[in-house]
């Protein structure tokens, strides 16, 4: 890479495992948080990643590219990050005692200061906190930022599939949610009479490819005085080691909180179990690594098959088999079920999350001779897979960074417009995109849609959301000043809050979605939008359609947009209204397109007769 642009300011720290002279000219900066209690509580002080997190989501948003990159010789190729032109600079706000508040914003300031271009931020508080924005490090932070010019990308969280449950929500971020590639980790199941049994997992079992090692129900392992749901489930002290050694376990893995798949592989294990069969629906398409033991997941639907087979031999057998990567696997993209779901806790009026990203099964770098993730008899990994929003956002940080690079001038919220509205609502199998339990996808689910690396670099138009837009927003949530001050670092001294301030009106903000609440049916509501000619064609014409569900009546005012030049501004009103007169039952969603022939710019909408109003909103 060239020499490193003189308007970099940043740094990187010294630390005992640590020195400057380990930056080079792609990784430019690093540094780490100093906190009395994370520091004690950590026993450590430093920028390098000891967990692996950091190390896989940076390779993933800027990565230099990488001929014969693998996973032990799985999902072998060359890998590159989002955008690899680009620099790296790494800000360590979590440690084993978590992700302090004071570390966030000390890292926000920094990266201010130091001069970067896109943030990315794979982390984000639990759903259920609902942290109030006065108190949120992560929307402060990202407020100041986006002020300084800077597009901050976060994960929506891995709290899914509850209604209700992304994070990272303010209109200023944009919010990240997780989709399946078309890539599969196969592990399958041999019954006696060679009948395959589709699998999911990474490992790298020793069994031998035929069926001949004994195969129990977990539940017909029940130790004397145990409860039959806790052995099926092959929940810890519940089975007889007696009859668990040296045979193939199969273990339910649905219905039950309270253990986890790895604390059910590692009882199995620890009972001389030689392999494990899990029945699970709602993991069956995020592939764990296993390691050298013969673990797999099956779904419910294949479990019958399996179970019969158990039931009416009087010697069952089976093997499982090393994983081997499925390519061009269909359909996909796909929503995974841990990616959190909208609409936002804090308004109905703001469509969450905003756009969604490769976040399953991901490869990316390693931290190096890390054993913990390595198999028995291999080496320790120079890349790992696995999955999360954590993985989904460096995706979308990398687009955004590409979009930058050639566009410059263009503001956080023109770079987000530009990933939102030319985002894919389609599959690899010309249908609608669908969640990974096969209901087909909302903005709930995706946002805008499936994000994609060509169509943001030429989005013929852009929508701008303006500071004045974030401060009306805080005050349509009900912030006074003072409130406001506590988020935003400097506010223009002709500002007020608008006399007539609630929630309805976030739906005004100019953003790239449209979400309206409180819509009975028996008025209508009339929202307002503009848009910036970035197309780069001078005169031009847009044409809009509508995509409106059953029962809503979407009207554009105008028809069509006329520009006479680029960068000129033109808006549109959008008037919603029932062709029933009745309340909705559900939300419903649609879209609107602008079409010069060039260029589609396409805007989702969400319509729902609920509340705007949070009476639970904490600020």
């Amino acid at each position: 890479m060239g020499p490193i642009p003189s308007r970099w300011k940043g740094t990187c720290m010294k630390a005992d495992d640590f020195n400057p002279s380990n930056c080079n000219r792609k990784l430019i900066g690093a540094r780490s948080y100093d906190d009395s209690v994370a520091t004690a509580l950590a026993k450590l002080h430093t920028p390098r990643d000891t967990v692996g997190h950091g190390t896989h989501v940076a390779s993933t948003a800027a990565g230099s590219t990488v001929a014969s990159a693998s996973y032990y010789g799985l999902a072998g190729g060359t890998a590159k990050g989002g955008s690899p032109s680009s620099r790296i600079a790494m800000y360590t706000v979590c440690s084993s005692a978590g992700c302090l508040g004071s570390a966030i914003l000390a890292a926000f300031d920094d990266a201010i200061a130091d001069g970067v271009d896109v943030l990315s931020l794979s982390l984000g508080a639990p759903s259920y906190i609902r942290i109030g924005l006065k108190s949120d490090p992560i929307a402060i932070g990202a407020f100041h930022a986006v002020d300084h010019g800077i597009i901050v990308v976060c994960s929506a969280g891995n709290d899914g599939p509850d209604s209700e449950s992304v994070v990272n929500v303010a209109p200023w971020i944009l919010t990240v949610a997780a989709s399946t590639i078309d890539r599969d980790f196969r592990s399958n199941v041999v019954l006696g009479g060679n009948k395959v049994i589709k699998g999911e997992g990474i490992n790298f079992s020793p069994l031998k490819q035929s069926p001949e090692y004994p195969l129990i129900y977990a539940k017909y392992a029940k130790k004397s005085g145990a409860n039959e749901a806790e052995a099926r489930n092959c929940n810890p002290d519940s089975m007889d080691k007696n009859l668990i050694k040296g045979r193939i376990v199969v273990c339910n893995n649905v219905g039950d909180g309270d253990y986890t798949a790895r604390e059910k592989i590692s009882e199995v294990k620890g009972l001389g179990g030689i392999g494990i069969v899990l029945i699970d629906d709602k993991s069956s398409r995020v592939a764990s690594t296993y390691g050298s033991f013969p673990a797999t997941l099956i779904k419910s639907n294949n479990s019958a098959e399996v179970l019969s087979y158990i039931n009416s031999s009087s010697n069952p057998v089976a093997t499982i088999l090393p994983t081997v990567a499925v390519t061009e696997y269909k359909p996909a993209p796909a929503i995974a079920y841990f990616s959190a779901r909208g609409p936002s806790y804090d308004t109905m009026n703001i469509l969450k999350p905003d756009i969604s990203a490769p976040g399953v099964d991901i490869l990316a770098a390693w931290i190096a001779n890390d054993t913990s993730q390595t198999p028995q008899g291999k080496e320790p990994p120079l890349y790992n897979v696995i999955s999360g929003t954590s993985m989904a956002c460096p995706h979308v940080s990398g687009v955004a960074a590409t979009v930058k690079s050639q566009n410059p001038t263009w503001s956080p919220s023109a770079i987000k417009s530009a990933i939102m509205t030319t985002a894919t609502q389609t599959n690899n199998m010309k249908a609608p995109i669908t969640t990974d339990s096969g209901s087909i996808a909302t903005p709930y689910d995706y946002g805008a849609g499936e994000v994609t690396t060509s169509g943001p670099l030429q989005p013929g138009l852009v929508y701008e959301t303006s500071t004045t837009d974030y401060l009306n927003y805080l005050c349509y949530l009900g912030l006074d000043i003072n409130g406001i001050k506590a988020i935003a670092k400097t506010i223009p001294n002709d500002f007020a809050c608008p006399k007539d301030s609630n929630s309805d009106y976030v739906s005004n903000i100019n953003y790239p979605s449209i979400a309206i609440s409180k819509f009975d049916g028996t008025a209508s509501k009339n929202i307002s939008r503009t848009v910036t000619n970035v197309g780069g064609d001078g005169k031009t014409v847009y044409a809009v359609s509508v995509d409106a569900p059953s029962g809503i009546v979407v009207k554009v005012i105008p028809d069509q947009l006329t520009f006479t030049k680029n960068n000129e501004k033109l808006s549109y009103q959008v008037i919603f209204s029932s062709s029933t007169a009745t309340s909705l039952k559900e939300d419903v969603f649609g879209s609107i397109t602008w079409n010069n022939g060039k260029f589609k710019v396409r805007s989702p909408f969400l319509v729902s007769s609920k509340s705007g109003d949070d009476d639970d909103h904490v600020f």
